[in-house]
């Protein structure tokens, strides 16, 4: 990975170890991520990877398998308070030109539609964007 694909607070994966980025560094050809335990580590972001999103990930986090949408996999979470709506869809097989999972997010003032998200630091910012602040649990 770059270190600029990431924000803080996104998690990732180092060596099977899931960790929330502190820190980030991408300068002068560095190409570094942060994070704390007691104290700050440094690694190369090269060495670490990102999280695929699966459909549990999407459950533990408030999203609703909706069967009556489309002919494969898709979850909303729905924020009737502040009029919000993120789709994820996972399409499968040859029903769709789509191969890779995508969200949509629908507000009064934005439609946003096939965005490719494959990773929970995607779906992360994502959710930042939308200013949900909920936490993602994995």
């Amino acid at each position: 990975m770059k270190a600029i694909e990431l924000q803080i607070g996104d998690y990732v994966n180092y060596r099977g170890q899931i960790i929330k980025v502190t820190s980030l560094y991408n300068k002068g050809g560095s190409n570094e991520v942060g994070w704390s335990d007691k104290e700050c580590v440094w690694v190369n972001a090269d060495n670490v990877e990102p999280i695929p999103l699966t459909t549990e990930i999407l459950e533990k986090n408030g999203f609703v398998a909706n069967k009556h949408v489309y002919p494969y996999p898709f979850y909303e979470y729905i924020n009737e308070e502040d009029k919000l709506k993120i789709g994820f869809a996972f399409p499968q097989g040859n029903k769709t030109s789509y191969k890779e999972p995508w969200v949509y997010i629908d507000s009064e003032n934005v439609f946003v539609e096939h965005l490719p998200c494959v990773f929970v630091h995607q779906l992360q910012q994502i959710i930042r964007l939308c200013r949900i602040k909920n936490e993602i649990i994995l």
